[in-house]
């Protein structure tokens, strides 16, 4: 298990200026290794596995995936089915996302990568 020592600044403190209106807050990112995160929407329909595949890849297979159901047909709950990654297909530029019973909804993918 990886360790990241890294923390969020607010860049617009650290400048003495003292203006009538406060900006907006500018969010930078602080750490001692690189951050890679890609953010997705996967379709399912009446389907049980599907391949995300990412918009830029990753140097390697070492990343961390989180897939999150949605259910979009109009009862406000989450869709009733559990989530995995297939990690014999994992890829640097693709993954494929396992459902337990197939469903129609939609799938949030989260994949990230430290270091």
């Amino acid at each position: 298990m990886g360790k990241l020592r890294a923390r969020i600044i607010d860049r617009n403190r650290y400048s003495k200026r003292y203006p009538f209106i406060r900006g907006p807050k500018r969010y930078s990112y602080m750490g001692d290794a690189d951050l890679s995160i890609e953010l997705g929407t996967l379709t399912f329909t009446g389907e049980k596995e599907k391949k995300f595949v990412f918009e830029a890849n990753f140097p390697d297979t070492n990343y961390v995936v989180m897939a999150t159901p949605r259910d979009t047909g109009g009862t406000g709950v989450d869709a009733q089915v559990s989530l995995m990654v297939d990690s014999s297909t994992l890829d640097r530029s693709f993954v494929t996302i396992i459902a337990s019973a197939k469903f129609t909804g939609e799938v949030d993918v989260l994949a990230i990568r430290v270091g």
